[in-house]
C-alpha cells in the first residue's frame, strides 16, 4: 500500500473513531463528564481534550508542511 492511502486510511479510521467516541461521550451528562475515572488524564472530558489538542497540532503540522502547498490553509 502507497503512503498515501496509508495516511488516508488512518485519516478515515481517525474520522470514524471520534465521531463514535464524541457520540458516546454526547450521552453523558455534565457531571459524568467530568468525573475522574483513574484514567491516564482523569476524566471523559480530559481524555476528549486530548484527542483535541493532538487532532489540532497534528493538522497544524500537515498544513505547514512545505508538501502541502497551502492545501490545508
Amino acid at each position: 500500500m502507497a503512503l498515501k492511502q496509508q495516511l488516508e486510511l488512518l485519516a478515515a479510521y481517525n474520522a470514524w473513531m471520534n465521531a463514535k467516541v464524541y457520540e458516546a461521550a454526547a450521552r453523558l451528562d455534565e457531571q459524568e463528564l467530568a468525573r475522574d475515572r483513574g484514567a491516564f488524564f482523569g476524566s471523559v472530558l480530559g481524555t476528549l481534550n486530548h484527542l483535541v489538542a493532538g487532532d489540532t497540532i497534528w493538522l497544524q503540522r500537515f498544513s505547514t508542511h512545505p508538501a502541502c502547498g497551502g492545501a490545508l490553509r
